[in-house]
C-alpha cells in the first residue's frame, strides 16, 4: 500500500494520495511510514502555491497533527521529530519575511516544542539539529536569556562535534558567533566596551559569505569607538565576492569614513591606506573619481610611508595594468621585498617577462592565504595557455609548481596547524582544487608519481570529476596499470551516466581502451569500434556541441581511429579499403576515414578518388581541430592527384593558394616534394618564371640540408630545362640536359629531349 501512496505522491496526484491514505489508516492507524512521510507532506504540498499563510494553516491542521501521532506511536521517531519542529519554524520565519507575525509555537504551547529538541540531544546523530531548533525557538519567543544560552551550548557543541574539521568546525559556530554577537547589540547586556572586546578575542575563527555581517560587525565597533577593529572587519569584508550594487556602496561608504578618520589623524594603522586603494581601484565610479586616481594616491602613499606596502603594490599595478612594464617592475619588487604578496610577485614575474622575456626563478615564501596563493597559481596557467615558446612554457610550468605547492603548504598548515584566521573562501574544496593544479602541474613536468598521489589526496578532501581525470591521466601515463583502471571504473561509476559530462565520458572510455591494449587484451579492435562509432553517432546527434566538446571527442577519436589503424595495417589493401569505404558510408559527415581513404587511393593509384577523398577531409574537418600538418598533408595530395590527372590549372591553382601554409607547416623532407611537384606543374602549364622560382627554392633548401644528388632534384632539373628550351633558352637547355645524363641512371627521356630539341646554328646569333 505504501508504494501505490507514494507513486501517487510522486505523480503529483496529491488528492487521490491523501483520498486514499485517509481511507488506509481507518484500518492501519499506527502505520508510521503513511503518516509521516505522505499524508503530513502531502496535506502541507497540495496547498504550497496557495501562499505561505494557507501552508500555515496545512502546518497546523494536518501536519502536526499527523507528526504528534506519529510520536505517540514511536516518541523517537528522529525524521518525525525533525519534521514537527522544521515545518513549523520555517513557515513562521518565512511569514515573518513578509511582515506576518502568525505563531505555531507559542508560550502555551513552547513546552511541547522544546521537549522535541532536547528529545533530539540525546540522539548523537541528531544532537546539531537540536540545537538548531533550541536557538530557533527561543528567538521565535524573544525569550533572549535561554537564547543565549542555547547559542553558548550550540556553539560549544560544535566545538567539540567538529575537533578535527576546521572548516565544518568554523561553519557550524560561526552561524552560532554572529547571532551571539547580534542579540548581544540589540539587547545591550553587555557594554559596547565589551562587546568589541568579544568581537576582537573571537572574530578570529567567524566565517561567513555573507559580507554583510563583516560591515555590520564594522557598524558595532565604529560605533563603540574601535576603528582599527572596524577596519578588521571590513578587509575581510573585501575578500567577500562583493557581487551585490548595495555591498558595493557599503565598501565606498566605508572608504568614506576612514578617510574622515585620516584626515582626522587617524594614520597609525597601516592598513587603513590599503583599504583605500583597493577601494580607489576597484569602485572608482561610486567615488566619483578618475580611473588613475589610485595610481596617484598610491605615490603619495609612498612618499609619506616609504616603508608601507600598499603604495608600492598599487602604483605598481596600475603600470602593469597600462603595460608600462619598465616602471612597474622596481616598484612590485619593493612591494614583494616589503610583505612577501603573491599578487605583487606575480605581476612583477609577469612584468619581467613582458619587458625582457625572463623568466624569473627566484620565488619568495609567500605570506598569504592558502586560497591567495592558488589563484595566483591560476592567474599563471592563464598566462601560460596564451605562450606559444615551449621551452619558456616549460619554465612558466615550473614556477607554477613552486606557486602551488606553497598552496598546498599553506593549506595544511591552516588545517592541520590551525596558522592563518578563519576565512570561509580557504575551504576543503579549494584545497582539492589545489591539489588538482599540483597534480596536473608534477604530470606537465613528468612526474607522475607525484601527480597521482596528490591528486589521490585531493579527492580525500572533495569530491570533484575533475580530479579522477588528473589521477587516471598521471597513473595512466606514469605506467599504473592496475590502479589507472581501478580509476577509470571509478570514474565511470560516479560519472560515466551523465549527460554533462558526456563527451569526457566517451574520452575516457577511448583511453580505457587504449589502456587494455597496452595490458594485452585480445579484445581491443572490437572495443575501438564499438566505442568509435559512439562517438561518431553522438556527434550526428548533437551537432551543436561546445568546441571543447569537440576537442575531447577529437581527442577520443584519434586515440581509437590510431588503434584501428594499427589493427587494420598489416591488413592487404582491399580489406582495409572496404572497411574504410564502409565507415565513409555510414559516416559521411566524418573526417577521418576520408583521409585514410586518401592514401589508400593514392597506393592503387586512384588519383581521382584521391582528390574526392581529400576534399571531403577538409570539407568534414571542424577548421579548429584541423591539425597544421594534416592540412598540409591533404592539400599535397590533392596537387598531385590533379598533377598526375593532368588537371594543371587546379593545382596550379590549390598550389599557389596554400604554398605559405604548407611550407609553415612542413619539414623540409616534405616541403621539398611539395616544391618538386609546384615545379612540375608551373613547367606543364610553360610558365618560366613560376617553375624556375620554384626551382630555385627548392635548391636552396637541398643546399642547406647538405642533400645529395637524387631522382627528386633530377625531375626539377628536367622541368627547367623545359621551360628554359620553349622560351628559346635552348643551350641553356641543353647544358642541364648533358648534367642529367651525366649521372648514372638517369630519366631515359633526357635522351629523347636531346635528340629532339634542336640545338641552336653557328650563324643563329647573326640573325641567319
Amino acid at each position: 500500500m505504501y508504494h501505490n501512496l507514494e507513486q501517487l505522491f510522486y505523480r503529483g496526484d496529491l488528492d487521490q494520495c491523501i483520498a486514499e491514505g485517509e481511507q488506509y489508516l481507518l484500518s492501519h492507524p499506527e502505520d508510521e511510514e503513511v503518516v509521516l512521510f505522505l499524508m503530513g507532506v502531502a496535506y502541507h504540498d497540495i496547498v504550497y502555491h496557495e501562499g505561505h499563510e494557507a501552508v500555515y494553516d496545512a502546518i497546523r491542521d494536518y501536519v502536526i497533527p499527523y507528526l504528534r501521532r506519529v510520536l505517540q506511536i514511536n516518541p523517537n521517531n528522529q525524521k518525525a521529530l525533525y519534521n514537527i519542529l522544521n515545518y513549523p519554524l520555517g513557515n513562521e520565519y518565512t511569514l515573518m519575511q513578509i511582515a506576518r507575525t502568525k505563531k505555531h509555537i507559542t508560550q502555551e504551547n513552547k513546552a511541547e516544542f522544546i521537549g522535541y529538541a532536547e528529545r533530539m540531544l540525546e540522539d548523537p546523530d541528531c544532537v546539531g539539529y537540536g540545537y538548531d531548533f533550541l536557538v530557533k525557538i527561543y528567538e521565535s519567543l524573544e525569550e533572549n536569556k535561554a537564547l543565549l544560552n542555547s547559542l553558548e551550548a550550540a556553539m560549544y557543541y560544535s566545538k567539540k562535534a567538529h575537533a578535527d574539521n576546521r572548516e565544518i568546525r568554523d561553519k557550524n559556530t560561526s552561524l552560532y558567533w554572529i547571532r551571539k554577537i547580534y542579540l548581544l547589540d540589540h539587547t545591550k547586556i553587555v557594554s559596547g566596551e565589551e562587546l568589541t572586546g568579544l568581537i576582537d578575542k573571537e572574530h578570529i575563527t567567524f566565517v561567513s559569505r555573507n559580507e554583510y555581517d563583516f560591515i555590520n560587525l564594522a557598524d558595532i565597533a565604529f560605533e563603540n569607538n574601535a576603528p582599527d577593529l572596524s577596519l578588521k572587519m571590513m578587509l575581510k569584508a573585501i575578500k567577500g565576492e562583493n557581487s551585490a550594487v548595495h555591498v558595493h556602496e557599503k565598501l565606498v561608504e566605508w572608504h568614506q569614513r576612514f578617510a574622515e578618520l585620516i584626515r582626522n589623524g587617524y594614520n597609525n594603522n597601516p592598513d587603513v591606506f590599503y583599504y583605500q586603494l583597493i577601494i580607489e581601484r576597484n569602485y572608482n565610479d561610486l567615488l566619483n573619481v578618475s580611473a588613475d586616481f589610485y595610481y596617484h594616491h598610491a605615490l603619495e602613499v609612498i612618499n609619506s610611508h616609504p616603508a608601507l606596502f600598499s603604495g608600492y603594490h598599487f602604483a605598481g599595478t596600475f603600470l602593469y595594468e597600462n603595460e608600462r612594464y619598465a616602471e612597474a617592475i622596481p616598484l612590485l619588487e619593493k612591494a614583494v621585498q616589503l610583505s612577501s604578496n603573491a599578487t605583487a610577485w606575480r605581476r612583477r614575474a609577469d612584468s619581467e617577462y613582458l619587458l625582457n622575456g625572463t623568466v624569473l626563478s627566484n620565488i619568495p615564501v609567500f605570506s598569504d592565504y592558502p586560497a591567495d596563493i592558488y589563484n595566483e597559481g591560476v592567474y599563471l596557467n592563464e598566462c601560460i595557455d596564451a605562450l606559444e615558446d615551449e621551452n619558456d612554457k616549460l619554465k612558466w610550468h615550473e614556477v607554477g609548481r613552486i606557486v602551488y605547492e606553497q598552496a598546498y603548504e599553506a593549506f595544511r598548515k591552516y588545517f592541520e596547524e590551525d596558522r592563518f584566521e578563519s576565512d570561509y573562501h580557504n575551504d576543503l574544496h579549494t584545497r582539492a582544487m589545489c591539489c588538482n593544479n599540483l597534480a596536473i602541474k608534477y604530470w606537465v613536468l613528468g612526474d607522475y608519481k607525484a601527480a597521482a598521489a596528490t591528486a589521490s589526496e585531493g579527492l580525500t578532501y572533495s569530491e570533484f570529476m575533475e580530479l579522477h581525470l588528473t589521477l587516471i591521466d598521471a597513473l595512466m601515463d606514469g605506467g599504473d596499470h592496475k590502479r589507472a583502471e581501478e580509476a577509470l571504473n571509478n570514474y565511470f561509476s560516479l560519472y560515466g551516466g551523465s549527460d554533462d559530462y558526456c563527451s569526457k565520458t566517451l574520452y575516457y572510455r577511448a583511453r580505457q581502451i587504449q589502456l587494455h591494449e597496452v595490458m594485452g587484451s585480445s579484445d581491443v579492435q572490437r572495443e575501438a569500434q564499438e566505442v568509435l562509432t559512439s562517438i561518431y553517432q553522438y556527434t550526428i546527434e548533437n551537432p551543436e556541441l561546445e568546441d571543447d566538446n569537440y576537442r575531447d571527442l577529437e581527442a577520443g577519436k584519434n586515440i581509437l581511429e590510431g588503434i584501428l589503424f594499427q589493427h587494420l595495417d598489416n591488413q592487404d589493401l582491399n580489406t582495409r579499403k572496404s572497411y574504410y569505404e564502409q565507415v565513409a558510408m555510414r559516416f559521411p559527415g566524418e573526417a577521418n576515414p576520408q583521409f585514410a581513404l586518401m592514401q589508400i587511393y593514392n597506393e592503387e593509384e586512384s588519383y581521382g578518388r584521391v582528390a574526392l577523398a581529400a576534399k571531403r577531409y577538409l570539407e568534414n574537418k571542424k577548421e579548429f581541430l584541423l591539425d597544421a600538418f594534416d592540412r598540409a598533408k591533404t592539400i599535397y595530395m590533392m596537387v598531385k592527384s590533379d598533377f598526375l590527372q593532368g588537371n594543371y590549372q587546379e593545382a596550379a591553382s590549390v598550389f599557389s593558394q596554400y604554398d605559405a601554409d604548407c611550407e609553415s607547416a612542413m619539414d623540409p623532407e616534405e616541403y621539398v616534394l611539395w616544391l618538386s611537384y609546384g615545379v612540375r606543374v608551373y613547367e606543364k602549364l610553360n610558365n618560366k618564371d613560376q617553375t624556375l622560382a620554384l626551382a630555385e627554392r627548392f635548391t636552396v633548401i637541398y643546399n642547406a640540408e647538405e642533400w645529395g644528388y637524387d631522382d627528386l632534384v633530377e625531375s626539377v632539373e628536367l622541368s627547367k630545362a623545359v621551360v628554359l628550351y620553349h622560351a628559346g633558352n635552348v643551350k641553356e637547355a641543353h647544358a642541364i640536359l648533358d648534367q642529367v645524363r651525366s649521372v648514372a641512371d638517369y630519366d631515359p627521356i633526357a635522351d629523347e629531349y636531346k635528340a629532339s630539341w634542336k640545338k641552336p646554328g653557328l650563324f643563329s646569333k647573326f640573325g641567319f
